[in-house]
């Protein structure tokens, strides 16, 4: 009884596309911004409000890909974030052990898997447009396909990552650091998944949500290698058909 109603409980939280959806890049890398953040991070909101600018650029899915990993180790201090996931914590530590990052914290930027701080000699976000190949994915429904066309003769196994990202979220925080701030937040995952092919291609479903309070998603996908987490080639979109 017990497995039927979390089987149930998995599939009410499992997003539907009412219409298709085609995201083709082009050969020409894409920019993703991770952004690492907590709610309990009361220096965390100017990083949030940067990314949240990106919502009105018109390079958005073009150029750039902006996705917000709330993570899970402020948890403690006093106000528990909804939107974090342990495994985005663990993310961002992997990029730590393959030294793409010094060590571990928030606000991080990560962009195309290289660490990046705002500031008085970094202004403008760094951009790659060294030509990578072609990723193609198709959304029927529930169901992904993907094809990544490599230019740079890459012979080992790929990964696709899926991230539905929550838009228009605002939260009013009662406790910890940011006590009496009202956050407001923009292209935070809340469905995570990969999966590995060895031939470039992938079939695989929407991943389920961990966080569905938005009323409004978008979609970020992202071809990697299996232990490397810095994205090869990244395509994304609002989803203007979604149903939860």
């Amino acid at each position: 009884m017990l497995k039927n109603i979390i089987v149930l409980y998995v599939l009410l939280l499992s997003p539907l596309l009412a219409e298709p959806l085609l995201l083709e890049s082009g050969v020409r890398r894409n920019t993703l911004i991770e952004l690492y953040t907590s709610e309990g991070c009361s220096s965390c909101p100017p990083a949030e409000k940067f990314l949240n600018s990106f919502y009105n650029n018109k390079e958005l899915w073009k150029t750039w890909v902006p996705v917000a990993f709330h993570v899970d180790y402020w948890d403690y201090i006093g106000w528990k974030d909804q939107y974090a996931s342990k495994k985005f914590a663990q993310r961002q530590s992997l990029y730590a052990r393959l030294k793409h990052v010094s060590t571990v914290y928030t606000p991080a930027f990560m962009v195309n898997g290289n660490n990046w701080r705002p500031g008085f000699f970094s202004k403008s976000l760094p951009m790659d447009k060294s030509e990578v190949g072609k990723l193609r994915v198709l959304i029927k429904n529930s169901l992904v396909e993907a094809h990544f066309k490599n230019l740079k003769n890459i012979k080992s196994p790929l990964k696709l990552n899926v991230a539905l990202l929550g838009m228009n979220l605002t939260n009013f925080i009662e406790r910890g650091e940011n006590e009496g701030r009202t956050a407001k937040h923009e292209f935070v995952v809340v469905g995570f998944n990969s999966e590995i092919s060895h031939n470039k291609k992938w079939k695989m479903k929407l991943p389920a949500l961990h966080n569905a309070q938005a009323n409004k998603y978008a979609l970020a996908v992202w071809v990697s290698k299996v232990d490397d987490p810095s994205p090869i080639q990244v395509v994304g979109s609002l989803l203007p058909s979604y149903k939860k």
